[in-house]
């Protein structure tokens, strides 16, 4: 202990005698410092928009536009316009392809734009039914800079946000164009498929009296001697009451929808399966999550289940009213599918209402009453996926067949009331074939009147489907949707979803989250230079005596660790009063730099001190391996698996943890952990230094021999 003291005091006065000496050690203690405060300085926000603004990105539009519905629109000046009020990238609006293209490959430009000629109609061409995928031109000059493009694929994304909007913008506005016209003009959607069931209505009436009229003149045909007697005046009314007829049927056929307009029931059906399915899959997954807890289970049936049950009826009555309506028309398949999901909705109904009373049963009775439920909601989604497959294929065909047997049914009774009025002319004209005439006529209005009946049967049952369409809630859904405004739809569809994003641990600026590696880093190669500039030999001298190993050991290091904490404390103190760096603990902070230098200085020492030149060697190689693989600006997830493998045997990584514990805030013991485990690598290096001394003299010596031969290398 004497010894190592006599050591301290010599090398004190030896400094202190030695103005050189005294300006190295100043210069050991303030320059790495400097290097840290530079790279955090130069860090600070290197990707807000103050400092991206400055990266110039060209942009060019040759978009001509295009027109639809008589309306001119143009996405790309929308676009270009947009991206002069965004100031995350220095946005240049240059005049020609070339320039563009020539100030890219130059340098003048990290990236460009170029939005093509067709733009607009490609991204426009969902309306004519010819999809074409717009693209626009994008050009990177990575050479410039390795990290430049990583700062301008911000302007990829916003560029990509810009048409979104746009477009998004563009469709909303035809939206409300084309719902505003539509009220202009007296339009109204939900009006409009009432008037249509209304006008089935009347024309079934139309209908009725036709039928009467027919089956008038059927039995008049019954009486030929009758008619034969009033030839005339019977032939004079049968002509005005077939006029009428005819002008009836006219009406009815100008009034009758095309068939292959007609998808609203294919909707209404698939979209009540749907709803159907949603529920069962949300009621499915709460279920789920009740797993085995007894505390879930009763939480549940005191909140949630009177909500479920009440769903679960509603659309068991709406399945039920479903299937009443697909009977009457006629569609017995769909009905029976939706009145086999009735039956099941009933089972589920009666087992949500049997677990109301858990806290009575015993366990065993509800976790085999949730099994039950879960087999019974997996078979209702099995009855609704079937109704959504087979309503695509069946119910249009079935839908769209009874109004083209309407329309069937309609020109065959004009037809066959052609050609009754033409019978009668001939009757009217001659009285010859008389008979037979009236045979013909009677055929003729028994087969009408057939027509004519199956035409009323189709009439009734579209009537009740547009009326169902006019009252039911998604069709006024689907209405409010297309009389809001243009902004308003251009929002919801372009935002449809609000993400609420939380920091854990925020830290205001990337200067501050990188202040540990440099740091660090600083102080790692401080410890390194100090083992360069500063001998680890104690050399005998006479006052001394014998001097054992372990004071040479630490009669020097007490040197070296005057300069690890002088580092450390100026670093430190730097990073926090001159830097500036955002740290919630600045107390823990400047004593984790203090730990770094204890533990930085030792380890460098304790290789140099054993192994010399070769100590010198692997401290380098440990500085780089930790720089590329101690998670200081990559994760270390993404680096290659030998880093993975090294990384916790790397003393940046405590280092740096601790560190960011103090700038970003601190998380249970983790300061306290990477504190220990600095500790012990301090003390590792200690018995190393001690253990590899003696039997590395030699290897010492012949490498000292070796380079002092070669005249070339510094011993």
């Amino acid at each position: 202990m004497k010894n190592t003291l006599h050591i301290i005091l010599h090398d004190f006065r030896r400094l202190t005698s030695s103005v050189v000496a005294i300006v190295i050690l100043m210069g050991l203690c303030i320059v790495p410092c400097l290097y840290a405060w530079f790279n955090i300085l130069s860090n600070w926000d290197p990707y807000e928009a103050e400092a991206t603004g400055r990266i110039p990105v060209a942009v060019y539009s040759e978009d001509e536009g295009a027109e639809m519905l008589g309306l001119y629109i143009n996405v790309g000046e929308k676009i270009t316009e947009a991206l002069k009020a965004n100031d995350s990238i220095g946005w240049v609006f240059t005049e020609s392809r070339e320039e563009t293209l020539e100030g890219t490959r130059s340098g003048k430009y990290y990236a460009a734009l170029v939005i093509p000629a067709d733009f607009s109609d490609s991204i426009m061409s969902f309306t004519t039914g010819e999809l074409r995928h717009p693209e626009i031109e994008y050009y990177e000059n990575v050479k410039k800079n390795a990290i430049a493009p990583k700062i301008t694929g911000k302007a990829k994304t916003a560029l990509q946000q810009e048409v979104d909007a746009a477009f998004v913008e563009t469709l909303g506005e035809y939206i409300a164009d084309g719902a505003a016209v539509a009220e202009a003009a007296g339009l109204e959607p939900g009006q409009m498929f009432g008037d249509l069931g209304q006008r089935m209505n009347s024309l079934d009436s139309m209908l009725e009296e036709s039928i009467l009229m027919l089956q008038t003149v059927s039995d008049l045909s019954v009486a030929a001697d009758q008619l034969l007697k009033a030839s005339q005046v019977l032939i004079g009314g049968s002509q005005d009451t077939l006029t009428a007829g005819q002008k009836m049927l006219t009406a009815g056929e100008q009034a009758m929808p095309q068939a292959e307009d007609n998808r609203p029931v294919t909707a209404a059906v698939q979209n009540e399966a749907a709803a159907i399915t949603r529920m069962l899959q949300s009621l499915n997954d709460e279920l789920a999550d009740l797993g085995s807890d007894a505390d879930l289970v009763h939480n549940f049936t005191d909140s949630k289940l009177d909500f479920r049950l009440e769903q679960v009826r509603e659309m068991n009555s709406s399945a039920v009213d479903t299937a009443d309506r697909l009977n009457t028309l006629g569609l017995t398949g769909l009905a029976g599918h939706f009145m086999d999901l009735s039956d099941r909705l009933d089972r589920i109904d009666d087992k949500l209402a049997g677990i109301s009373n858990a806290d009575e049963m015993a366990w065993t009775d509800v976790q085999a009453t949730l099994t039950g439920l879960t087999e019974d909601i997996t078979q209702a989604e099995a009855i609704t996926a079937r109704i959504e497959k087979e309503a695509e294929g069946d119910l249009d065909r079935k839908v769209n067949q009874i109004l083209t047997e309407t329309g069937n049914s309609i020109a065959q009774l004009r037809d066959a009331l052609t050609q009754i009025y033409g019978d009668l002319g001939s009757l009217n004209t001659t009285l010859r074939g008389t008979e037979q005439a009236l045979q013909n006529l009677s055929g003729g209005l028994d087969q009408t009147i057939l027509t004519a009946a199956s035409l009323q049967q189709g009439l009734r049952s579209l009537s009740a489907i547009f009326e169902n369409l006019a009252g039911s809630a998604r069709f006024r859904d689907i209405n409010h949707l297309t009389t809001s405004s243009a902004e308003e739809i251009a929002r919801n569809l372009a935002s449809p979803i609000n993400m609420e994003t939380e920091v854990i641990y925020p830290i205001g600026n990337y200067g501050s989250a990188m202040a540990p590696f440099y740091t660090v880093l600083a102080q790692w190669v401080g410890a390194l230079l100090a083992t360069v500039l500063i001998s680890a030999k104690v050399r005998s001298r006479e006052e001394l005596g014998e001097v054992k190993l372990r004071e040479r050991f630490f009669g020097r290091y007490r040197l070296y660790l005057f300069v690890g904490l002088a580092q450390a404390l100026i670093v430190s103190l730097g990073d926090l009063l001159y830097v500036g760096i955002q740290c919630e603990h600045p107390v823990k902070f400047v004593l984790a730099a203090c730990m770094n230098g204890i533990a930085f200085t030792m380890i460098n020492y304790a290789l140099k001190f054993a192994l010399d030149n070769i100590g010198l060697a692997l401290g380098v190689i440990v500085l780089v391996l930790q720089v590329a693989g101690a998670g200081g600006t990559f994760p270390v997830e993404v680096l290659p698996a030998e880093f993975r493998a090294l990384y916790p045997f790397m003393p940046f990584r405590y280092a740096m943890d601790a560190m960011r514990e103090c700038v970003a805030g601190a998380y249970g013991n983790t300061w306290l952990r990477c504190m220990a485990v600095l500790l012990v690598f301090t003390a590792a290096s200690v018995v190393i230094g001690l253990l590899l001394y003696r039997p590395a003299q030699r290897l010492n010596r012949l490498i000292s021999e070796s380079m002092s031969s070669s005249d070339l290398l510094h011993e």
